[in-house]
């Protein structure tokens, strides 16, 4: 089709012939051959002149078009072959949202803006269970102990955890607290179907405090445990970013030393090899990095 349009621009086979670099009883033999294909002479020939005919000038202004959108596919393959163009289809847990993800996403659509970015805020299991059944094509959340081989973690940084008392707790004007002296506390946890790295670790804090969490109250949302212990309904462990969500009447309080913190990760399955989403993940750890310089 390019000899085509060359001879049809020319009317020439010996210019357009030295326009395409090869040799001109080639092009010839090529357009011969396109005619056979297609079943209509294209051109009229005489000694003098080519001239095309009217089935020539209809093939011109099509082949025109097929030539412009294969231009155009090979374009737009190459861009997104650079992740360039296309969906990340995000989810992320609260702590995330508070300041990495907004920061990110608009770094992020600010340098790639022919790439579109879906968020969905999600629980940690839920959003592990997403990008294992590809619903979700990445997730930063609180991983598992134990994740499926056909996931890649990979951690970006580590959240304190930090005991969140009512501020009417005798505790509450404490600098540091010690978490055994909160074993006798009524206590507020993460259901572990929505959250089992943060149940978990909870647990695992207060066994190695020596005692065992007396649960009055289970949630699934963070926002929510907040809540109740504003309302004095008992204590929690929670990321230190929670402190960040602006909720009053609750006191934010670092444990004493040895601390316990949670991991906050990417998931992705490893036949997810799109290549917008490490851009995307490189912006991710960079904003994470600004975060813990600023922290």
């Amino acid at each position: 089709m390019k000899f085509f349009v060359a001879v049809a621009e020319e009317l020439h086979f010996t210019r357009a012939s030295a326009r395409l670099r090869i040799a001109q009883p080639h092009l010839s033999q090529e357009i011969r051959r396109l005619e056979r294909e297609i079943g209509v002479e294209l051109f009229v020939r005489t000694k003098r002149s080519v001239a095309l005919t009217t089935a020539g000038r209809a093939f011109l202004e099509r082949v025109r078009t097929v030539l412009d959108d294969t231009a155009g596919a090979v374009y737009a393959a190459q861009r997104a072959s650079r992740g360039e163009t296309g969906r990340i289809r995000l989810g992320f847990v609260t702590v995330a949202a508070v300041d990495v993800i907004p920061n990110a996403t608009a770094r992020f659509r600010s340098a790639y803006p022919d790439v579109e970015v879906l968020l969905k805020d999600v629980q940690s299991d839920e959003g592990l269970e997403a990008v294992r059944a590809g619903q979700l094509d990445l997730c930063l959340l609180h991983p598992p102990r134990t994740v499926d081989p056909a996931l890649n973690i990979e951690t970006i940084w580590l959240e304190p955890l930090v005991a969140v008392l009512p501020l009417s707790h005798p505790l509450a004007d404490k600098h540091r607290i010690s978490l055994q002296r909160l074993k006798s506390e009524p206590w507020i946890i993460v259901h572990r179907e929505n959250g089992s790295r943060l149940h978990d670790e909870t647990i695992a804090a207060c066994a190695a405090a020596g005692f065992e969490p007396r649960v009055v109250q289970r949630t699934t949302r963070l926002t929510t445990a907040i809540s109740m212990v504003a309302s004095g309904i008992g204590v929690a462990l929670l990321q230190i970013t929670s402190a960040r969500l602006a909720f009053g009447g609750v006191a934010y309080r670092p444990l004493r030393s040895p601390g316990t913190s949670i991991p906050v990760a990417f998931a992705w399955r490893r036949d997810q090899t799109a290549p917008v989403l490490a851009h995307f993940m490189a912006v991710v750890r960079n904003s994470a990095l600004r975060r813990k310089v600023g922290s």
